[in-house]
């Protein structure tokens, strides 16, 4: 595994950058034929990271990042590619990144070829408590569709909404947020959901998010701009029922703290590994 650091100078200020290279070549990817990425070269990896998939010969097809048998936490259900394009991006949550350190990443999908595969600096504003973050232009009926696994380990009587984040100036616009396409499918829509010039906010109230999810393996958030203007998603959040100190759900471990830990996939654990999250007495927790 190399490691690039990559020094830029800008108004007299100094920006450090770096990335790592997971795996360069050329592998044809089919549903038989997938790319698989081992855990150790994710033990550095860090929640926030961007992770990049260059790859030629696009048809317009569907590329997908597995880990663990299902889909990656944190990331969008199908990346449907075009000819003209050449790599996706994914932005690691923090149960993205349990998983790749445990278990790795498989590249699956038809019509490409893998050409390079690395991570690096990403973005600053993903905590314990985000589920997706990217970027997802919202125009005429789009939808972006977030992988069920995202939300593993969450126990939703923590939470009392979810958030989706956009950019700012959103006018006159169609939201349905889905479990489906059809009756029953529907969780929340504009008309419903508490809004604002930066975000709308679906309230759990009334709404048993874990039964919801049950029967689907995504939750689609689909918007048709109307008269107004397209957007681009940014980040979907979950928000506590009560006031959260530090990083929003997390705190820090201290000396004091008691009772068992348990990872985010449920199993327990004798001593979380430094930067991961764990779970103890029904809170999540960052291990210093």
């Amino acid at each position: 595994m190399k490691k690039v650091l990559l020094l830029t100078c800008l108004m007299a200020a100094t920006v450090i950058t770096y990335a790592t290279d997971l795996w360069e070549g050329e592998h044809p990817v089919t549903w038989e034929t997938t790319l698989k990425i081992e855990a150790a070269k994710f033990a550095e990896i860090k929640t926030g990271d961007k992770i990049v998939v260059e790859f030629k010969d696009a048809t317009g097809e569907v590329i997908e990042l597995h880990s663990n048998g299902g889909m990656l936490p944190g990331t969008r259900y199908a990346h449907f590619i075009y000819a003209d394009q050449s790599k996706i991006e994914v932005f690691a949550t923090s149960t993205m990144t349990e998983y790749l350190k445990q278990y790795g990443m498989e590249i699956c999908g038809i019509g490409f070829t893998a050409t390079k595969v690395w991570y690096g600096d990403g973005k600053g504003d993903i905590d314990a408590n985000t589920v997706w973050s990217g970027f997802f232009w919202m125009d005429e009926w789009s939808t972006l569709e977030i992988a069920k696994t995202s939300f593993d380990g969450v126990d939703w009587s923590k939470y009392k909404a979810i958030r989706f984040i956009s950019e700012a100036g959103r006018t006159d616009y169609v939201m349905n947020i889905l479990t489906k396409f059809g009756d029953g499918g529907k969780i929340g829509d504009q008309t419903t959901m508490t809004t604002t010039n930066e975000y709308f906010e679906l309230s759990l109230e009334g709404v048993n998010m874990a039964t919801a999810l049950e029967s689907t393996d995504k939750l689609m958030i689909q918007c048709n701009k109307e008269a107004g203007q397209a957007f681009n998603f940014t980040q979907v959040q979950l928000i506590e029922k009560e006031e959260a100190t530090g990083v929003n759900a997390a705190t820090t471990i201290t000396e004091k703290a008691t009772g068992e830990k348990f990872d985010l996939l449920g199993r327990k654990i004798a001593q979380p590994v430094k930067g991961t999250l764990y779970i103890m007495d029904g809170k999540k927790y960052i291990a210093k």
